[in-house]
Order: C-alpha cells, then sequence, then structure tokens
C-alpha cells in the first residue's frame, strides 16, 4: 500500500509496464523527467496486473479534491481500465492522459509542465508493485461498443468471461491463455482490447479505430481462426468449456474428498 499524501492537490501516476509497447527511450526520458518533480509521483510497476490483484490500493490513489495526470499507453486502454475503479469507489475516476505510444516526448513534458502550473507541493515518490509473477494479459470490455452478444463468452475455454443478463463480464482475468486475443479478433463489435497487444489496431486500444479496415480485419480473422460456421463452431467451443469446468470441478471435489480422508485418518491415530 503507497503513503497518503493528504495535502497535495496534484498527483502524477505513472504505469511502468513497457512490455514492448512503449519505447524505452521514450519511458527512461519521461521517468527520469518526473523524478524530483514538485509533486506526488506514484509509479505503477503493471496497472493492468495492479487493477486485476490490487484494485483497493489502486483506487486509494485516487483521492477527492486532487488532479489526476496518468501517463501510459493508449488513453482508451487507460480509461477502460480505470473506469473499473467504479467497482470500489463507485464512481469513475477523473483525470488527465499522456500516451506515450501517440505523442512527442516534447508534446508529454510540455503537458507535464502545463499540468504542475509552478507547484510547490512536496516531491514524493511511491511505488505500487505487482509481484505475482503472473504477466496480466487479459481483456478489457469497452461497454460503448459491446452489444452483450456473447461470443466471447461463448469461444473462450477458460472461463474468462461471464454472461451476467445483458452484459458481458471479465470475471476470471488469470485465466486468460498468455499472448492469445483470439476472441477480440471475432468480436463483431471490435468491443474487446488487449491492453498488451503490441500489434496495434483496435485490439491494442488504440484511440482512432479505423472501421473498415477492422472490419476486414475481423473476416479474415474468423476464415482464419474459426472457417466458414462461426455459430458452430461456438457451440462446439461452448460443450468443450462446459465439459472443461466439469472435468476441473471433478478433479477439484476429489483433492477435497482426498485432504478429508486424510484428515480423518489423522485424527483417528491421535
Amino acid at each position: 500500500m503507497v503513503d497518503k499524501i493528504t495535502n497535495n492537490t496534484r498527483d502524477i501516476i505513472f504505469c511502468n509496464c513497457r512490455e514492448g509497447i512503449i519505447s524505452e527511450d521514450v519511458f527512461n526520458t519521461i521517468n527520469a523527467y518526473i523524478t524530483g518533480l514538485p509533486v506526488t509521483v506514484a509509479r505503477i510497476s503493471d496497472l493492468c496486473g495492479v487493477m486485476a490483484l490490487k484494485r483497493n490500493d489502486l483506487a486509494e490513489l485516487f483521492t477527492n479534491n486532487t488532479e489526476h495526470l496518468v501517463i501510459g499507453c493508449h488513453s482508451r486502454t487507460m480509461h477502460l481500465l480505470l473506469d473499473q475503479l467504479s467497482e470500489t469507489t463507485g464512481h469513475k475516476p477523473v483525470f488527465s492522459h499522456i500516451d506515450l505510444i501517440d505523442r512527442s516526448l516534447d508534446e508529454a513534458k510540455e503537458q507535464i509542465k502545463t499540468f504542475l502550473d509552478n507547484s510547490e507541493e512536496k516531491a514524493v515518490i511511491n511505488d505500487l508493485e505487482n509481484d505475482s509473477g503472473w504477466p496480466s494479459w487479459y481483456p478489457v470490455i469497452d461497454y460503448a461498443r459491446c452489444t452483450a452478444c456473447g461470443q466471447c463468452a461463448d469461444f473462450c475455454l477458460f472461463g474468462v468471461y461471464e454472461k451476467t443478463g445483458t452484459q458481458i463480464k471479465v470475471v476470471k482475468p488469470q485465466g486468460c491463455k498468455n499472448n492469445c486475443p483470439a476472441c477480440a479478433r471475432i468480436c463483431p463489435s471490435v468491443a474487446i482490447i488487449f491492453p498488451k497487444y503490441k500489434n496495434g489496431g483496435a485490439i491494442s486500444g488504440t484511440d482512432n479505430i479505423d472501421e473498415q479496415t477492422e472490419m476486414r480485419r475481423q473476416s479474415e480473422d474468423i476464415r482464419t481462426n474459426v472457417g466458414n460456421d462461426i455459430y458452430q463452431v461456438l457451440q462446439e467451443r461452448k460443450k468443450k468449456r462446459e465439459s472443461l469446468i466439469k472435468a476441473e470441478s471433478m478433479k477439484q471435489a476429489i483433492a477435497e474428498r482426498e485432504k478429508a480422508l486424510r484428515n480423518k485418518n489423522g485424527n483417528l491415530n491421535n
């Protein structure tokens, strides 16, 4: 948990996860630039991982009566990720943002300078780590585009998604197969992003989506990955997922039964 600095009115939140998305030179330059500035800087080792595993700690950074500047990758990605804090706080965080992928270093520095506006606050550096070892590869849903068709939930074999009424939710991010964006490739609404996807386009969370290009890409991806009858494939994968879930449940039940028997035998021997 990071230290609370209650008298500051401006904070910088800097995502340190590069994953080859943000160039090393840009990252190092901005990291050096903000170090020692008259502001509280929270360096997040991996915003995706911290959001999934330490959401309460992350929510504490967005205090009331404080202006926040978030520095990281695409603005769309950052907003979709941080909007999830509303599940903890009851409201979406308000912040300005610097996209280190699409902005030049000079533009980024100028925005930081403007944000500080002759600040005389204390220079503070806090680090919030995702030390789980998990690569935090998982999907984020853009609900402004999602139609809740459920194709992602039917296609995924690992229980990452859940259909809840008229909404699809990511309920098991750690179940996602690393570097697999297949569900995003077949999403008819281009509503799924993977923040660590390195090949650009809507799947990476870019702010500027070329709808025609995405339609052609999706059509090709469906032919390549699914075939001509997507609905048949979705039904087959749904059945396979249900079979996997049953097998996993049975495995867990057997393990619990064996544990109970060992405990019982242990008690009898005492």
